[in-house]
Formats: structure tokens, sequence, C-alpha cells
């Protein structure tokens, strides 16, 4: 009965270009993926580094149980590198590591359900969980739907609304606001996926931007291009190049390249400098 009134009200809400409720939002973007242990990832990144060049990455992601593990090809100068996620922070063997300050981008992407998703959403403040209420306090819908009156239930939230991207129109959720400090994200309208990720921190504005719902994988779509701007400036331009499931065949082949992979990256001043501002945001 749940699930029907949340398609009822979906369904009924966006006809009358309403905002549908956000955990109704949250399992049309992520409810079809269906992950299981061994998903691969390769995407290809453009990074600005500390000198004004642009370097490029190749990176392979290893979605499993136990976490996720990486292989990153750096071009110039060309090297290779292994590392894994520990909570926030990327080790790359040694005392070698780089703390994140938002796991945000790769959620997007490695997010096998809506609960899984919004935990990271709530966790990082971009949600707040009196944001998923759906109706007023009080409301229980009984008997015949034709007499629940659905639209004069539905909570208005102030910090949720329509907000128009370059990329086409979104629902704008902030999930924290306190002085010159707001966290917003932004689901596309269509409910194809997420839209953006944005920072307000005082004068400093970030984001994370995504775009061209055009991956598909089981019942999902996934963009296919994302960059990420600091006060509007492209620092990253990263490029979706596919998603696969692994076989075990296959698993035991990416593990043993994970293995041989160069794990240190001291003796790369160039690389470390790009997989630091590649990574620290992500």
């Amino acid at each position: 009965m749940k699930y029907f009134i949340s398609f009822l009200l979906v369904f009924s809400l966006k006809a009358a270009a309403f905002i549908p409720p956000i955990s109704a939002v949250l399992k049309e973007i992520f409810d079809g993926r269906k992950f299981s242990e061994g998903i691969e990832l390769t995407l290809n990144h453009r990074v600005l580094t500390n000198n004004g060049e642009w370097s490029e990455v190749e990176e392979k992601i290893l979605l499993e149980n136990r976490g996720m593990k990486f292989i990153w090809k750096t071009i110039a100068p060309e090297a290779f590198f292994s590392g894994q996620l520990e909570k926030r922070t990327y080790s790359l063997g040694g005392d070698k590591k780089i703390p994140s300050r938002s796991l945000l981008f790769l959620k997007n992407y490695s997010a096998g359900s809506a609960m899984e998703f919004r935990d990271a959403l709530v966790g990082e403040k971009f949600l707040r969980w009196d944001q998923m209420k759906q109706f007023k306090e009080g409301f229980e819908p009984q008997g015949d739907p034709q007499t629940w009156n659905v639209k004069s239930q539905y909570l208005e939230q102030e910090a949720i609304s329509l907000a128009l991207l370059p990329t086409g129109p979104s629902i704008a959720v902030v999930g924290f606001q306190d002085g010159n400090s707001r966290k917003t994200v932004y689901f596309d309208k269509g409910l194809l996926g997420i839209k953006k990720f944005d920072w307000l921190e005082g004068k400093e504005s970030i984001s994370w931007n995504f775009d061209q719902f055009s991956v598909a994988v089981n019942e999902s779509l996934f963009p296919k291009k994302a960059n990420f701007t600091k006060d509007g400036r492209d620092i990253i331009q990263s490029e979706l190049m596919g998603i696969r499931q692994l076989s075990k065949r296959q698993s035991v082949e990416w593990m043993k390249t994970w293995q041989k992979a160069n794990k240190t990256i001291n003796n790369s001043p160039v690389s470390e400098d790009t997989l630091r501002t590649l990574l620290s945001f992500r």
C-alpha cells in the first residue's frame, strides 16, 4: 500500500508540475541498478594541476563487498598507481594517503540502492531526515483512494524547490545552510539522475556537475559527463567510458593487475599533484 501511495503521489505531482517526494526521487534513480559484487567502472579525467597545465588520468574502479579498489594511469608522465578507499581516505600503499572531503562523486556512480545514496547525502549534510517526509502530520489514508485528497496533504518543504541549471530543469534540495555556508544537491526533474552537488563556503563556490544521462546499466542511467568547478572554473573534466560486470576469472585478473601496479607516488611529484587534485573532492 505504501509504494502504491508513493507511485500515485509521484504521478499526480509530476503531472501537475509539483515536486515529487525526495524518497520517491531517490528510488526512481537508484533502485534499478541492481549491482552485485565485481562491477568495474572506467573513467577518463582531465585534471588542471597546480602549475596550470592539464594532465590526463585513466581510472578503473572495482566495486566489491569489501569496498573499492582503484588503478590509475597518468599519461604525462606515464605512471601506474593502485590504491583503495578506507573510509574517506585513499590509501596508495605505505604511508601515502590522500584524504577526500566528499565521497558523493563516487557514490553517484557506485551506490547500489536509494537507501545507500540517501545515507551518503544525509551523512554529508546534503539532505536532512525531515526532508524525506511526504505528507502532513496526521495524514493516514484509508478506504477509497479517490477520497484521499492527496494534493492537499502533500508536505511542501521550504528548502526544496525547482531550479533551472544550464543542463536543464532540476529539483534543488538545500540540506545545510548556516550563514555563508550551504550544501545543495540537484536532481534531474525528469528523475534521470543527479545533476549537481554544490558547496558554498564563504566566498568560495565548489561543485560537481553531471550531464548526458546516456550510459544504461540494468534499469538505470548514469551520467556520461561530469566536471568539477571552483568559483566557476573547471578543475576536473570526467567522462564515464563504461560499466561492466566482471566474471570471477576477470575479477581475479583485475586483482593481479592491481597488485602489480606501483603503490607509491613518492618518486613522481607531477603525478602526485594530479592525483591529489582528482581525489580530494570525490
